[in-house]
């Protein structure tokens, strides 16, 4: 990953395509770190009605968000990398002004959801009133898009214009700010409604954040006619749209079915189960938007083999990090969840083990591949295959399993996803089928993870400890035996080393 992006315009810095993972995955960890902080302090803080109603806030705002953005952020990945700068400028400031609008419509949308909740559960839910979750501060809630929905171009936008700190910086800002709008009002006995208003308050840094940068970018840049107009831009975006919808409505579908078919106490177990492992679990998404640029401009100047084979790097780099990692969580879920939520959450477990096992398999942002290589519609029909494969497994595993299923059925619907995607990889590249996927690496660097497992397993058999001793003792007995095996094979190489110590360093903030 150390090509370097050429400015075919001769106006921006070069970035190397390593610097710019390197830093986007520095402000993701400075992002998650505060992200962290905010799911274990409203458990710990307070009951699981309340721990129901505030995540549920944030998945339904979250899913409607992504409704209505409709793939726009990829819109300008896709248009502006290799563009004289007037053209870059004129594309943005319509793509900006398009989701201006279709800020409105969400806010719209989430007001009536939050009017219209009680009448929605009565239809849908199977629990008892007093058992039901409460959306109806979604009213409030709703305000935020205004901010929000605009402010989402921003890391594809600064990344496109090789801005990769900028782009980390602002993560972690907005991180920082969703997280004390959400953890002080709880932390101080105030409910969702308070939060509600915190979270309205963050949009509105969020909007300042992107005029400021637009100023900055295109500041001097007199206004002109975009060589795209809006009727091709939204033609572009709406196959990514539907993509990203039917992928949220796949990656969520389980938590919508315990959200209306359990109690809001299940809802709360279910969603502390569902937790994201810090950091790890978006490295594949962070290096994904990094390449995207890089990848654009290697598939449109014909060089497919190029790029599948910076891809393929990437995959083989990122399974050092996400595959050991993700596996300690798979050994030790019940003591994590132990110390994470405490005794009251044991039965989120399980979720957890699951979840942490789909981590295990995402290595990689398979549909920006597809999209650089110009068939955004390949990715919509993985991605609705993908819903319809989830939906078919964890419906019946609901019924047969309970409260479990809807989480196997999540990781089963995945693992032959993997194959089609490549598939339609493969498709879009014009390479054979097995050129795409590096197989044979990522088994080894999974077979070398799995010894530290089975280490992690003898050890919690014999042992009687603290679940916070117990979890902390297999987290070093994997990732060190992963460490050390991993050297000796050669899996993990010098320059691995090196850069991870220049990571450590901080490097790539320098450069």
């Amino acid at each position: 990953m150390s090509d370097v992006d050429p400015d075919l315009s001769g106006t921006r810095p070069v970035v190397s395509t390593s610097q710019a993972a390197s830093v986007l995955v520095f402000g993701n960890v400075l992002a998650t770190l505060a992200d962290v902080v905010v799911p274990l302090l409203i458990v710990r803080l307070t009951g699981k009605h309340e721990v129901a109603t505030l995540m549920s806030l944030l998945l339904v705002y979250n899913t409607v968000a992504l409704v209505v953005l409709t793939g726009f952020p990829q819109v300008l990945t896709y248009f502006l990398p290799g563009r004289p700068r007037t053209e870059r400028a004129a594309i943005t400031r319509r793509v900006v002004r398009l989701v201006m609008g279709l800020g409105v419509i969400a806010t719209g949308l989430l007001f009536l959801l939050g009017a219209s909740s009680e009448a929605l559960f009565s239809a849908l839910s199977w629990v008892d009133e007093g058992q039901r979750t409460d959306i109806s501060p979604l009213m409030l809630v709703s305000l935020v898009a205004l901010g929000d929905l605009p402010a989402r171009l921003l890391p594809n936008l600064l990344v496109a214009e090789h801005r990769p700190r900028v782009a980390a910086g602002y993560g972690a800002l907005r991180s920082l700010g969703v997280s004390i709008a959400t953890a002080l009002p709880v932390a101080l006995g105030y409910g969702p409604w308070t939060v509600g208003a915190a979270l309205v308050g963050v949009a509105v840094f969020q909007l300042a954040f992107l005029a400021w940068q637009m100023h900055r970018l295109y500041g001097d840049v007199p206004p002109s006619p975009a060589p795209l107009a809006a009727r091709e831009l939204f033609r572009f975006a709406m196959p990514l749209g539907i993509t990203d919808i039917v992928s949220l409505l796949n990656n969520k579908f389980d938590a919508y079915l315990i959200l209306f078919i359990f109690s809001d106490a299940a809802f709360a177990d279910y969603r502390a189960g569902g937790w994201q492992i810090p950091i790890v679990t978006q490295v594949p998404y962070m290096v994904g938007t990094a390449l995207a640029p890089r990848l654009v401009i290697l598939f449109g100047a014909g060089k497919a083999h190029e790029a599948i084979a910076l891809w393929r790097e990437s995959i083989g780099k990122v399974a050092l990090l996400t595959v050991p990692v993700t596996l300690v969580f798979v050994v030790a879920a019940d003591d994590a969840v132990q110390v994470l939520f405490g005794p009251e959450y044991a039965r989120s477990a399980d979720v957890l083990r699951w979840y942490a096992l789909l981590g295990v398999g995402r290595v990689a942002a398979f549909g920006t591949v597809i999209v650089a290589a110009g068939r955004p519609r390949l990715v919509m029909r993985a991605a609705a295959l993908s819903l319809l494969s989830n939906v078919a497994i964890s419906l019946p595993l609901l019924w047969w399993l309970g409260f479990i299923g809807p989480a196997m059925g999540t990781f089963l619907a995945f693992v032959p996803m993997v194959f089609y995607y490549c598939w339609c990889i493969a498709r879009a590249s014009g390479l054979r089928f097995r050129e795409i996927f590096p197989l044979v690496a990522y088994a080894k660097v999974l077979a070398v993870a799995l010894v530290g497992v089975a280490a992690a397993l003898v050890f919690r058999a014999n042992v009687d400890w603290t679940a916070g001793w117990a979890f902390s003792a297999q987290f070093v007995i994997v990732l060190g035996t992963f460490a050390a095996v991993g050297s000796a094979v050669g899996i993990i190489t010098r320059a691995d080393w090196s850069f991870m110590g220049g990571w450590l360093r901080l490097r790539m903030l320098r450069r």
